[in-house]
């Protein structure tokens, strides 16, 4: 079976706009499915009153609320009281930093890596420092951009209290594997996992029961969602961290590690995400009474499949192209690599082939993209940084055709 990529850009308005232009930025932040637009206009038009309390708009304004998490915490495999739904994962791993952060001592160690956005690496290095705690960093391969587990094995002992680290870096597009690295943390320390999957969720909805560990996040603005944030915290280890909510409110789950509030019609308004994606399920699966973690699974493989087939034909482009640096592997056969693309050019600067490409017709970007250790320690200008060229599942062959052509053009 194949993904019905005609289908697929019909749940995506914004695609009618400009037919010939193709975007290649999606890591940045994605296209918006039209189940979530309708949410949401549905809810500013009809339902912008403070939710939950008795009279009728204000009741369905928090049952379109409560849906959103119902339907996340379900596709998750989490418990309701285990989500937070916060502005950005930027904001909501700097809540997680102070609610983590007040229980850590002199002495005690946490892992973090330099292949991270800094928004899953400032926060706790800022934190660690401030309360003495030892800052071990787990190193890339400067050849490939790599993370190696053999070397997060010898940075693990008695006083490791946590351990940092992306499901996907948005450079280097290549997935650690979560469960495995999870698995070797446990066995050899008593620390604690927390997974940063920003650049890893747009391409899979993970089971997060099955991956063990025990906090993580993604923005749905990069997952054809609105600009909102999901946090996952194992209820196993609430009871360990301080709440960061007022103090009336300390204890309950959706304000433990919410301070600011919900942003009322953005998180109902996340529930079109799920309907986006349980509508795809239908088209290409039939109806059936599959639930929503194996309904995940089986999209998945549709769409890893095809997004081998979009990044396939790049990935060997440039890493056959003696002016390339290419970031990351050279090839999709592992079924790991994201097509998030990053390179260097060697004989113009990053921000010059951007404007060309962005001149014919093409919606790419250059920089650091906020992974400044990483670029920095790869040798390369973290202001000029790489070129990033990021595809999902509703881009199309004729969007890597028009990359490919191009960027020879550009290049030669």
């Amino acid at each position: 079976m194949k993904l019905d990529i005609d289908f697929v850009r019909k749940q995506f308005s914004q695609l009618n706009d400009e037919p010939d232009f193709v975007f290649a930025s999606n890591a940045g932040g994605s296209y918006v499915c039209n189940q979530v637009n309708e949410l949401m206009e549905h809810y500013n038009r009809h339902t912008r009153v403070q939710p939950y309390s008795r009279f009728r708009t204000s009741a369905e304004a928090g049952k379109a609320m409560d849906r959103a998490k119902q339907l996340w915490s379900e596709a998750l495999n989490i418990d309701l009281s285990e989500l937070t739904i916060g502005p950005s994962t930027s904001i909501n791993t700097y809540v997680m930093a102070q609610a983590t952060g007040a229980g850590w001592r002199a002495g005690d160690e946490i892992v973090v890596t330099n292949q991270d956005h800094e928004a899953n690496s400032g926060v706790w290095r800022r934190k660690a420092e401030e309360k003495g705690v030892k800052i071990r960093q787990w190193e890339v391969d400067l050849e490939t951009g790599l993370l190696d587990s053999d070397q997060l094995l010898e940075l693990l002992n008695e006083n490791t209290r946590w351990v940092f680290f992306t499901h996907c870096s948005n450079i280097v597009g290549t997935a650690n594997p979560v469960k495995e690295i999870n698995q070797l943390v446990k066995t050899n320390s008593s620390a604690k996992v927390f997974v940063d999957a920003v650049a890893y969720a747009p391409h899979h909805i993970c089971d997060l029961k099955a991956l063990g560990i025990d906090g993580y996040a993604f923005s749905l603005y990069k997952v054809f969602g609105p600009h909102q944030s999901l946090l996952y915290v194992n209820a196993d280890i609430r009871n360990q961290l301080a709440s960061q909510a007022h103090y009336f409110n300390a204890g309950m789950p959706s304000y433990d590690f919410n301070p600011a509030g919900p942003q009322h019609a953005q998180v109902a308004a996340c529930a079109g995400v799920i309907d986006y994606f349980n509508l795809l399920h239908e088209h290409h699966f039939g109806s059936s009474q599959t639930g929503p973690v194996d309904r995940m699974k089986d999209l998945h493989g549709l769409i890893q499949q095809h997004e081998n087939q979009l990044a396939a034909p790049i990935i060997d482009f440039l890493s056959r192209h003696a002016d390339i640096q290419l970031i990351g592997k050279t090839h999709v056969d592992d079924n790991d690599r994201a097509p998030t693309i990053a390179f260097k050019p060697l004989k113009q600067s990053s921000e010059s082939l951007v404007h060309t490409l962005q001149d014919n017709g093409i919606g790419t970007e250059n920089g650091n993209f906020y992974a400044h250790r990483l670029i920095t320690d790869l040798g390369i200008d973290p202001e000029d940084g790489v070129v990033r060229l990021s595809l999902v599942h509703y881009n199309q062959q004729a969007d890597v055709d028009k990359i490919v052509r191009e960027l020879d053009r550009a290049l030669n």
